[in-house]
């Protein structure tokens, strides 16, 4: 019994021995496998991307405007949020060697569903298919540009095909201390309301609720954007006027312009334009290129009136004092044969 127990333990350490070998020899081939994604020379002289994801398309072109989005006017594209992530998730990603060669196995892959074109410096477009996480949850699969089977790869970004989600639509940006003074205009009237110092509260009455119109219009950013002659930009009529001047001596001139909705459910449409004192200001670029629908958040905050706006400075109504109702029936009046109910 003793020998037998002493082979086991012997096959078992034999099996460790070889394994813990068999790793150490593959490691350094598995790293040695493991080469970029995408070259870096493609990526720093992008002058094109192009994503292809949820049934939508999207191509992005360097200009010299900067990046800009083709399906939408060649407006701004959104850098921070959107560009720099990705261009940093490729340059991190690598390319393990081949996953598949196996077409049934290719097709599970969902390979054709999303991709990225990239054109470099010379011209030459480089398609990559991304797929599925691949079983070991190393990142998605792959197919580049010629390829008959997928790749392994560490990449695990998110590609968004739509032209929307990818422009910078912020118009106006600044901070609510800067704004100096705030003026409306209404078919009803007009109000003006200024600071005597940066940061000190807006005079007069009604000032506490312009403190928080000007917090919203800080940073104006528009949720669409539509073609100049759009049908809804020619219906839509003129509702009010905002201008902000900053301290710095600038200014900013907001019109808003509503179009009603065409059912109970239908909220219309609000469009902005603005207008910045600085003629170099990019917003004067891009409102050559479209309209720009206002966000829902950005409508509901400016005053539709005069009216509606004195409206809102009146103080609620006190709610009326509860009564207490008792259950059961009401109560019998009992009455004196001295006393005469009239």
């Amino acid at each position: 019994m003793r020998n037998k127990n002493l082979l086991i333990a012997t096959l078992v350490l034999g099996l460790l021995a070889f394994a813990a070998i068999r790793l150490t020899r593959e490691a350094p081939k598995a790293e040695a496998d493991k080469k970029p994604l995408v070259e870096a020379a493609l990526l720093d002289g992008a002058k094109s991307l192009a994503i292809k994801a949820n049934n939508k398309s999207v191509t992005l072109e360097k200009t010299a405007e900067g990046w800009t989005v083709k399906e939408k006017f060649g407006l701004p594209a959104e850098i921070e949020n959107r560009l720099l992530p990705l261009i940093r998730g490729l340059q991190k990603a690598n390319n393990f060697g081949q996953l598949t060669a196996n077409p049934k196995r290719l097709e599970k892959l969902g390979l054709a569903d999303s991709s990225l074109t990239l054109v470099g410096a010379d011209g030459k477009p480089v398609t990559i298919q991304f797929g599925k996480q691949t079983e070991d949850g190393l990142g998605a699969s792959a197919r580049l540009t010629g390829q008959e089977f997928a790749i392994r790869t560490d990449f695990t970004g998110y590609l968004e095909g739509d032209p929307t989600s990818w422009v910078d639509f912020t118009l106006f940006a600044a901070k609510p201390a800067d704004i100096k003074a705030i003026s409306f205009e209404w078919k009803d009237g007009k109000a003006e309301f200024a600071r005597k110092a940066q940061g000190a509260p807006f005079e007069g009455k009604g000032g506490q609720a312009v403190e928080d119109i000007v917090s919203t219009l800080a940073t104006v950013r528009a949720a669409d954007a539509v073609a100049l002659d759009d049908k809804d930009v020619a219906k839509a009529a003129r509702s009010s006027q905002v201008k902000l001047a900053l301290f710095d001596g600038s200014s900013v001139t907001l019109t808003f312009a509503k179009l009603a909705g065409t059912s109970p459910n239908d909220q219309g449409k609000t469009f902005v334009k603005l207008d910045h004192s600085d003629p170099k200001h990019p917003s004067h670029a891009s409102a050559k290129k479209a309209a720009f629908v206002a966000a829902a958040w950005l409508a509901e905050q400016v005053p539709a009136s005069l009216a509606d706006f004195k409206k809102a400075q009146q103080p609620a109504p006190e709610p009326a004092a509860p009564t207490i109702q008792i259950p059961g029936p009401a109560p019998a009046i009992i009455t004196s044969p001295e006393i005469k109910v009239k």
